[in-house]
This record gives C-alpha cells, structure tokens and sequence, in this order.
C-alpha cells in the first residue's frame, strides 16, 4: 500500500512539473511586438479620418510631431493585433501614412473601454495615454470641416 502512494506522489509531482513547465515555457517565448512607423523624410503626407471628417497633414513640421506623439516612448507590447482594422471601439482614427515613392501604411488610435490605444494590423495593440490620445484627435477637432 505505502509503494503505490508513493508511485502515486511521485506522479502526481511529475504532472505538476509537466504543467508548470509548459506554462513557463509559453509565458516566456511569447511574442513581443514593436510598433514600426515610417522615417519622417520618406513620407509626403499623412491622411486622418474619425467618422465622416478626414484631413490631410503635408506640413513637414506637423507630421514630425504626430510621428513623436505616435512613437511616445518605445512602444512595445505582447498583445497581437490578428485584424486589419479594430473592432467594438469608441472613437477610432484611421491614420494613413502615405509614402512618397508609392504605397501607405496605417495604425488605428481609439478609445476601448475608457483605456486608449494604438493598433498596427497584424503587429501589436499599444496602450497610450488620454493625453496622447487628444494630441492626436485635436488634428481633426481643429480642422475646418472636410
């Protein structure tokens, strides 16, 4: 009787290694992913939209700056944007990055559930502060309506 409880300790050890050792392998070769904006000089402008307003940033100055807000610090995250445009937000600017040579790249910026976010299709969700948020918006509140 003693020799099957210890078989069985000893088994039950085993499988709780097992389990923990596949959740610590998962949790550290998760993906982490980095949020790729363009080089200011390749750009020859940036296009907003939020519902029906949609304007265009050609000013080298003002592109340089929404490209600093959008960079923030080092956006790195571990949540995969696995879409090519966010579902079920509030408040979501469509940012188009038109390069000079050919072709565009785009992010979203949108508010979900009072937390604000960046998200690049196929790359990362990156969270961002109200404030960055409203640096953002504020291109097309101060737009003359388009």
């Amino acid at each position: 009787m003693k020799k099957e409880i210890w078989i069985f300790i000893i088994v039950l050890f085993m499988c709780i290694g097992a389990v923990a050792g596949i959740y610590c392998y998962n949790r550290l070769n998760k993906t982490s992913y980095c949020l790729n904006l363009p080089a200011i000089e390749d750009l020859s402008n940036i296009t907003l939209k939020q519902n029906e307003k949609s304007i265009v940033i050609n000013n080298v100055e003002e592109i340089k700056d929404l490209i600093d807000v959008l960079n923030g610090v080092k956006r790195v995250t571990k949540q995969e944007s696995l879409q090519d445009s966010p579902v079920n937000v509030d408040n979501d600017i469509k940012i188009d990055f038109e390069f000079k040579e050919s072709g565009t790249s785009t992010v979203f910026v949108y508010e979900k559930n009072d937390k604000y976010y960046i998200e690049q299709a196929y790359n990362g969700i990156y969270r961002i502060s109200p404030d960055e948020y409203n640096s953002i918006e504020k291109y097309i509140r101060n737009s003359k309506d388009n």
